[in-house]
């Protein structure tokens, strides 16, 4: 007897020891599981603070800029898509609206700085569309003219209420479509120094409505280059003699 009863507490010993490692293990498995939720709640709390962070830097730098222009800052405004008449290709989508809003004058005209987000198609085909402005007044009661970037009439569609104009300038004419209330208006005020400065900068748009110039990119606003986008615009409404 004295033989299996030493066997008994042997595997008694040894079943025991299973247990208590599996129970190691399991608390070992459980508290891995504990770190790792800690470590996935840890990177999405940041990444959140990074993102908050970010548009905090980016409004602070829009205010700078403001401020250096002696200009308004406001950060969403649902009147501009009303506001303005070139924007009504744009003037899509239940969530169009204008932000990062820069107000004032600038060389003794009213101007208007901002981004612009609309959108196209139905429910899961839906697509936002980014943009920027900057908005100039000018004195002239002009008929309305579009030039736009031809990669951009796949998102606008027909131009509605204007016509097509084809000018004798094969550069410029396999980069930019231009559309006009006035046929003869739109030769006589797209000068050979426009078309030239356009060819240079196939990214810009440009929408002249009486009373307003607008220059447009598809692209948001940096801070950096409001400046830049400012000069761009004055030039381009020396070009057109308003």
């Amino acid at each position: 007897m004295e033989p299996q009863r030493r066997f008994c507490c042997i595997v008694s010993i040894r079943a025991r020891n299973v247990g208590a490692r599996a129970r190691v293990s399991a608390l070992e498995d459980t508290f891995t599981n504990i770190l790792f939720l800690l470590f996935i709640g840890g990177v999405l709390v940041l990444a959140v603070s990074l993102v908050f962070y970010y548009h905090f830097l980016r409004r602070r730098a829009f205010l700078e800029t403001a401020n250096h222009f002696g200009f308004q800052y406001y950060y969403r405004s649902y009147a501009i898509p009303r506001r303005f008449a070139f924007l009504r290709q744009q003037r899509r989508g239940r969530g169009r609206h204008a932000f990062n809003i820069l107000w004032g004058q600038y060389r003794q005209s009213e101007t208007f700085v901002f981004d612009y987000m609309f959108s196209t198609g139905m429910a899961n085909e839906k697509v936002w569309h980014y943009c920027s402005f900057v908005v100039l007044q000018h004195a002239n009661k002009c008929p309305s003219m579009r030039i736009y970037p031809r990669s951009m009439l796949t998102v606008l569609g027909h131009i509605v209420g204007y016509d097509e104009v084809f000018l004798d300038v094969e550069e410029f004419s396999d980069l930019f479509a231009v559309f006009a209330t006035n046929d003869s208006f739109a030769r006589q005020i797209c000068s050979v120094p426009l078309i030239e400065y356009m060819i240079r900068h196939p990214e810009l748009s440009v929408e002249l409505d009486p009373g307003w110039l607008a220059v447009g990119k598809e692209d948001c606003l940096i801070p950096e280059e409001i400046p830049r986008r400012l000069r761009q615009a004055e030039k381009i409404r020396g070009f057109l003699a308003l």
